[in-house]
């Protein structure tokens, strides 16, 4: 027992030393690795490290920022008046309360993805290495995006989206997606079948997506997303509307689209729209889901088709919303909405025809009112052989089953059941030969050919023989054409080579009776091999202590690409990396000298390319330094974002970025550093004087500091404000239409500036053009009369001027038709081809 107790003493007195650390004890500074992980894994924590002596104050890990997002200072359900006066001048500036400090999410995915190494031969530039099996990474994805790209406002989603990727390949394949802020992993989720994943920052700062590609097997592939920004203030919404047509026939109908962008795109934008007649309300619609316009871009879009019920002059007024609640409009031009008769035009394509080929019928009808449908009757020989009931398609095809001479009549019936008649010019069938006409072409990654055919007995069937360098690699058996309104039969033939040779095809045509005919074209060169767009790109000189990033761009070739390198140092062999199918290679030269590096890539196949950089000059270290700081405006009002970019060299990469925000020389806000915030924003919530002192920490962990100017935060114009001198310009495009432009003279008034104009005819004002930030706009013109035309523009501390242009006279042409050209587009023709005139 007294042994035991012994023992028990000795191994508590062992713990107790190995878990003391040495007093005065640092921590090691690693050099970063040559060649990047595959796998990602799960980051650091924000380091602790202060970012420079201060006074008596020293940089939390997590400040509080004591500033909140602004919340939204319109409510743009209409359009504002051009005259709105500008916002009261505040007085006084309110006392701020710290923010609660924003904490990293932590959310955990079911499955969590893992990446296995796997061992690579060295490559070499005469030898190729062993041909890795592909089998079950066909068709896999080969790319990965985020949408919107570049940077997104707080509360809004961004989405993660892989590209080049076949649903209808061999393999299948699940993935998993890690969203990371910085360097710190944010959201994990689990393998699923799911090619794109929604996610919504709860935070600012930068982000990126790692997706994790598993195949049938478990391998494991990863791709990198690049990086988006997040900002404190998003993104106004912005909303258009277009009409397809300037005019209409009374019964016919028109397509509204509204496209909606920017705001909070958390969720899908809501549309509307109002329908004015001569001015005055016609109907109006409730809010409805918008659909997205891409898969890849947070863009909204609504087509309504309206019809209108009456003559007149028509308008509408669209509206977009957000999940927010922010809400914009837009006008379009008017329309004018007629009655006229309705009107028939009956053409054909081909006056003379081979037995059994396609007759196309074209009916052209305009006018009348609504929809139409359309009959026809066929007729040989002055004898009705056919009839047709009322249909929709206004192109009939007829194919005849006997020589002779044949017409078409036509018959068109619009909404209101009247109905109006036209026959097309004779055509004539007669019994030709079969014959074929052939042409083909080669690009990067297949060969593309054209087969049109006429004569004999159609249909046609279609096969071809496929040579390379003068022997045949492959025969297809016959299949169908297809018929088209110009050529009538035709087949379109693809074919993807397997490796590079010079090609030729032989096209073969068979028709009805069996006839065959034959067409050969080539010689085709087709070059698919692998190869490098440009040589590898790399740094031309660095300071020792920082890294070589390679840059490398390959095209062709087939499936995923595998990447080694060799390192040269005053051209000789330095170093050799193994193949990884990681395209992002980082190298730190230990010594300084002149390096430059052999990159080989290797596609699915085993195919090798290879390319010599540019040299790369590595200098002696130098100190980190702060050459700028730079406060992209000396002038904001309250809750207006306000942009820093800061500017430093020496040292040795990558930099960290803290910061420490001044309100009236106070310290409003400090910021844990970052290696992606070279470029930050914040938003001012009170009037006052802001200045920022930026911290910069290179990889050693030396640390520089200095101070912006001051921005000057207010509601009214800043000293030494001169007053905006604007000119209108008023261009009559067309005798319908004219463009309105507006400039600001250099020198007055704040950027940004929003224009807007009111449009008079007769003294009338028949229509207001809101604020927006484009200074050109177009008006259409649908009467003759006397115009007048008012600019606003609008600066950013909301001081207004306006020009004003009178005396517009415009005088419409009469509506009766005039011929200004009259022509063919060709001076000969084949026989039974269609010729194209030109009229005007």
């Amino acid at each position: 027992m007294t042994h035991t107790k012994k023992f028990i003493s000795i191994m508590l007195i062992a713990v107790l030393m190995l878990s003391i650390v040495p007093f005065g004890a640092t921590e090691q500074v690693e050099t970063p690795a040559p060649v990047e992980q595959a796998a990602p894994t799960e980051a650091p924590p924000v380091p602790t490290e202060v970012p420079a002596p201060v006074t008596t104050e020293a940089l939390t890990e997590v400040p509080a920022p004591t500033e909140a997002p602004p919340a939204p200072t319109e409510a743009p359900t209409e359009a504002p008046a051009p005259t709105d006066p500008p916002a009261p001048v505040a007085t006084e500036a309110p006392t701020e309360e710290p923010a609660p400090t924003e904490q990293t999410p932590t959310e955990e995915p079911t499955t969590a993805p893992t990446e296995q190494p796997t061992q690579e031969p060295l490559p070499s530039p005469t030898e190729q290495a062993n041909i890795t099996d592909k089998t079950g990474w066909e068709y896999a994805p080969q790319g990965v995006a985020v949408n919107p790209p570049g940077y997104i406002g707080l509360g809004n989603s961004f989405e993660v989206f892989l590209s080049y990727y076949d649903p209808g390949g061999t393999g299948k394949y699940t993935f998993a997606y890690y969203i990371y802020k910085g360097n710190t992993v944010v959201q994990k989720t689990a393998y699923s079948n799911n090619t794109s994943y929604m996610y919504t920052p709860k935070t600012t700062g930068t982000y990126h997506a790692v997706v994790f590609i598993k195949n049938e097997k478990g391998e494991i592939r990863t791709l990198t997303s690049r990086r988006i920004n997040v900002f404190e203030k998003p993104n106004p919404i912005n909303v258009e509307g277009h009409i397809s047509a300037q005019k209409l026939a009374l019964g016919d109908s028109c397509d509204i689209e509204i496209v909606s962008s920017g705001g909070d795109r958390s969720k899908p934008h809501m549309h509307t729209y109002y329908v004015y007649r001569n001015n005055v309300l016609e109907e109006k619609f409730p809010y409805k889901q918008a659909d997205k316009l891409y898969s890849f871009e947070a863009i909204y879009t609504s087509t309504i088709m309206y019809t209108p019920k009456r003559p007149g002059k028509y308008k509408f007024t669209a509206f977009a919303k957000d999940n927010a609640g922010n809400a914009k409009s837009y006008t379009t031009d008017e329309i004018l909405v007629s009655s006229s008769p309705l009107y028939l035009h009956t053409s054909i394509n081909k006056t003379n025809l081979s037995l059994g080929e396609v007759a196309n019928i074209n009916a052209e009808a305009s006018g009348g009112s609504g929809k139409y449908l359309y009959a026809y009757y066929v007729y040989k020989d002055n004898v009705i052989i056919y009839k047709g009931k009322y249909i929709a398609n206004a192109q009939f095809k007829y194919i005849p089953q006997s020589i002779g001479r044949y017409k078409v009549l036509a018959f068109v019936k619009d909404n209101i059941g009247t109905i109006k008649t036209d026959t097309t010019q004779e055509f004539f069938v007669a019994s030709t030969p079969l014959s074929i006409d052939f042409y083909a072409y080669g690009n990067s990654h297949n060969i593309v050919g054209y087969v049109n055919s006429e004569g004999g007995v159609p249909p046609y069937k279609y096969a071809y023989y496929i040579y390379k360098n003068n022997r045949i690699v492959e025969k297809t058996a016959y299949t169908d054409g297809e018929i088209d309104n110009t050529y009538a039969y035709y087949h379109n033939f693809i074919y993807v080579p397997k490796n590079s040779g010079t090609y030729k095809i032989t096209a073969f045509v068979k028709d009805a009776k069996g006839t065959i005919k034959t067409a050969t074209f080539g010689e085709l060169e087709f070059n698919g091999d692998l190869k490098f767009m440009e040589a590898p790109r790399i740094p031309s000189n660095i300071d020792l202590g920082n890294v070589i990033d390679v840059y490398t761009r390959v095209r062709y070739g087939e499936g995923f690409y595998q990447y080694a390198y060799y390192i040269y140092k005053d051209n000789a062999l330095l170093q050799k990396f193994p193949y990884t199918t990681n395209k992002n290679f980082t190298y730190t030269p230990t010594s300084t000298g002149v390096y430059k590096i052999l990159v080989f890539v290797k596609d699915a196949s085993g195919n090798i390319a290879y390319e010599m950089s540019d040299n790369c000059t590595v200098n002696a270290a130098s100190t980190l330094s702060l050459y700028d700081l730079l406060i992209r405006t000396k002038f904001a009002l309250p809750n207006e974002q306000i942009e820093l970019e800061t500017f430093a060299r020496g040292g040795v990469k990558p930099y960290q970025y803290a910061y420490y925000i001044y309100h009236n020389n106070n310290i409003i806000k400090k910021t844990a550093y970052s290696q992606y915030d070279g470029i930050y924003t914040f938003i001012p919530t009170s009037i006052g004087d802001y200045k920022v002192k930026a911290f910069v920490k290179d990889a050693t962990g030396a640390i520089v500091y200095g101070t912006s100017k001051n921005c000057v935060v207010s509601y009214n114009p800043p000293s030494g404000y001169q007053e905006m001198t604007v000119k209108l310009e008023v261009k009559q495009l067309k005798p319908s239409k004219l463009r309105l432009d507006c400039r600001v003279y250099e020198g007055g008034g704040i950027y940004p500036f929003q224009y807007a104009y009111y449009i008079y005819k007769d003294g009338v004002r028949i229509r207001v053009i809101p604020y927006s930030k484009y200074s050109r706009t177009y008006h259409n013109i649908l009467e003759s009369g006397n115009y007048k035309v008012i600019a606003f523009v609008k600066d950013k501390v909301g001081k207004i001027k306006t020009d004003t242009i009178d005396g517009i006279v415009v005088n419409l042409p009469v509506d009766n038709p005039t011929v200004t050209m009259f022509n063919f587009n060709s001076t000969s023709a084949l026989v039974g081809r269609k010729v194209d005139i030109r009229l005007k």
